[in-house]
């Protein structure tokens, strides 16, 4: 049990005419059937099958009428999946009207919700027209990288951190050298010859910190690698993939000529 606070006996003491102030009428729920007088908000996130598949097995056991929040044009900024459902089944909209509600506030909404994942801010600002996130969807989708991967590799492919997990979000995310990021991605993809398992996070983490070594030689590895592709297995982490690839770079290598490729 909830223990109600001093304030809360207080209100529940009062006489109906005095506790009325208390609380006041901000908006009405309406209800209607006309389903065409809603629209998606521009940059909105797309409606996801699994979580409209959810909430229409749910509405069609019982319909709980919970609004959804619309702009004063009707663009729907909370609940378009409990629409769509609604819809399908040929049940009543309940809503409200916000006026002059944005994208930035349905943004808010949402992450006070169902959390907005990587491809809801990445479909939210393509819709947009972002040019930097149109490029990193055709990137990404072209090599098969992870999200962070693509991220760093794109925005200079040496820079870490949590500010550009931020930026990405923020609609700030941008891309400093599309050709080198390309030559990159390139040499990355390069290893899939004889190695199914380049794309994994941790393999591209190790790549990209050899790339910033001056000393190694990414032909001379796909040779060293083609050689003894057998050796290239699963790691669990970037140390130890370091230490892999070391060993194959000097295979038949003499002891003065070998590169070393990293600190243990």
């Amino acid at each position: 049990m909830f223990k109600q606070t001093k304030k809360a006996n207080k209100l529940n003491n009062l006489p109906k005419a005095e506790s009325d102030i208390y609380a006041e009428k901000y908006c009405e729920v309406l209800k209607t059937n006309n389903y065409n007088r809603f629209h998606v908000i521009d940059g909105n996130r797309p409606v996801r099958k699994a979580h409209l598949q959810n909430v229409y097995n749910s509405i069609a056991v019982k319909q709980i009428p919970v609004p959804i929040v619309v702009n004063e044009t009707y663009g729907i900024c909370d609940g378009q999946n409990r629409f769509e459902a609604c819809k399908l089944l040929n049940k009543p909209i309940y809503y409200i009207v916000i006026p002059e509600l944005t994208l930035e506030d349905v943004q808010r909404l949402n992450a006070n919700t169902k959390t907005w994942q990587t491809d809801d801010f990445l479909d939210s600002f393509c819709e947009l027209g972002y040019k930097d996130y149109l490029t990193y969807r055709d990137f990404k989708k072209e090599y098969k990288l992870s999200h962070n991967e693509c991220m760093i590799i794109l925005n200079g492919w040496h820079t870490e951190g949590k500010r550009i997990h931020q930026n990405f979000r923020d609609g700030e995310f941008k891309i400093t050298n599309y050709a080198d990021s390309i030559k990159v991605a390139e040499k990355i993809k390069s290893i899939g010859k004889y190695y199914d398992g380049y794309t994994r996070k941790v393999f591209v983490s190790a790549m990209l910190f050899l790339f910033n070594n001056d000393d190694y030689d990414h032909n001379r590895f796909l040779k060293k690698l083609s050689l003894q592709t057998e050796r290239m297995v699963h790691q669990p982490d970037r140390p130890s993939y370091l230490k892999l690839i070391e060993s194959i770079y000097n295979y038949k290598v003499k002891a003065d000529n070998r590169i070393r490729l990293f600190v243990y």
